[in-house]
């Protein structure tokens, strides 16, 4: 959370895409992966607040590696027709962990909270928040490791033409985003789609205020049902959203992951606008877990429908530039715009309404466009599939 993480991760990302496209992706996520880790360990060393910002700036350049390489790879492992589940069940790890965190991260800093400060050589005394950053970032050199033990598979779906290429197979930034705006609809629809479910998955960062102000909770409360709604939400709306699109790709439907994406959303957004102003807070929980198994549907399509339609040349710069798109709603405009529409209300009470007003003006939006681009996406996977060299569209 935050301006120093957020702008970092979402910014860096289109380089690091670039990067993706050229050399190996194993090794650019082993090293992100480690530079997000030192930079969290680190964070619990610093002593003010310029260092932590820098340290946090760190995390985001770091974790921006892992979506352009990881969808890359994934995609290249798998046939275009086949790879919607295991990109999925990718996307599924962002809930796990979300939930992971709210579960055991609680009880974690409870338990560091009570113990006495920790003395380092050099650093003196730790306190407990910043033990909380070692013992977090510590174990994540174990996972850069482990990426050298994947293989990195030969590029697919690579254009025949439509894409400028030099003598390497390598397409510019340029050509990305050339190729991007000639067919600005389709992709405008993905990203407007994928954004929205973004935007309205930020509203949960206010749910503390929420269930506090408006219930009466405290804050394990929260956290114990929040990550309790990311397990059972994240899981039952991937597992939905897999099946959905495996039945729609055997249909012989273009839009497959598209159609779960809208799907999605039909979902989560009723979800979304209802649960800040149910009466009570356990019908609030039902309400939140209809609006986490419509994200976790929605977010699961969002990477498999990008790359069926950019080729292998500009593959990880366009998910880089999709991530980019979605990540300045979701990071940097979602939670803004409740908090001060519960300043203009002059109630802090009424932050309940101000995030059904979002959820509902962004969700409601959001279901018109993509419905409304579905046939310009769909126009776009058969072109893809004519661009790429033969074979490539069925077989890895």
């Amino acid at each position: 959370m935050g301006p120093a993480f957020g702008l970092f991760y979402v910014f860096v990302g289109v380089p690091i895409g670039w990067l993706a496209d050229r050399y190996s992706r194993r090794a650019i996520l082993a090293t992100g992966i480690t530079i997000w880790c030192a930079m969290t360990a680190t964070a619990g060393l610093v002593r003010s607040f310029v260092p932590l910002f820098l340290t946090r700036m760190g995390v985001g350049l770091g974790e921006a590696t892992m979506s352009p390489c990881s969808v890359s790879l994934i995609s290249d492992y798998f046939p275009r027709d086949r790879r919607s589940a295991p990109l999925s069940l990718f996307m599924a790890g962002t809930f796990l962990g979300a939930g992971t965190a709210f579960l055991f991260g609680g009880p974690l800093v409870h338990h560091i909270t009570s113990l006495p400060p920790v003395h380092l050589p050099l650093f003196g005394d730790l306190r407990s928040w910043q033990l909380a950053f070692l013992v977090v970032g510590l174990p994540g050199f174990v996972l850069a490791a482990l990426m050298f033990t994947i293989r990195e598979p030969r590029r697919q779906d690579q254009a025949k033409r439509e894409v400028d290429a030099d003598d390497a197979g390598h397409a510019s930034l340029g050509a990305a985003f050339r190729f991007i705006g000639k067919r600005w609809t389709a992709f405008g629809t993905l990203f407007v789609g994928s954004a929205a479910v973004v935007t309205m998955g930020s509203l949960s960062f206010w749910n503390v205020a929420l269930f506090e102000r408006t219930w009466g909770w405290s804050v394990r409360e929260v956290g114990i049902s929040t990550g309790l709604l990311f397990f059972i939400g994240g899981s039952i709306g991937t597992l939905a959203g897999i099946a959905l699109m495996r039945r729609w790709v055997a249909a012989g439907r273009p839009d497959a992951t598209l159609r779960a994406l809208w799907t999605g959303l039909a979902i989560a957004v009723p979800g979304f606008a209802l649960y800040p102003v149910m009466p009570t807070a356990e019908l609030a929980i039902v309400m939140q877990l209809f609006a986490f198994t419509g994200q976790a549907m929605a977010a699961a399509a969002g990477p498999s429908s990008i790359t069926l339609i950019a080729p292998g040349q500009i593959k990880s710069q366009a998910t880089a530039i999709y991530y980019l798109c979605i990540g300045i709603f979701g990071q940097l405009l979602g939670p803004p715009p409740v908090g001060l529409m519960t300043d203009l209300f002059g109630d802090p009470a009424k932050l309940r309404y101000a995030m059904t007003i979002e959820a509902a003006t962004i969700g409601t939006l959001a279901l018109v466009l993509v419905a409304l681009g579905m046939s310009r996406y769909r126009r776009c996977v058969v072109e893809v599939d004519e661009l790429i060299a033969p074979g490539q569209a069925a077989h890895a």
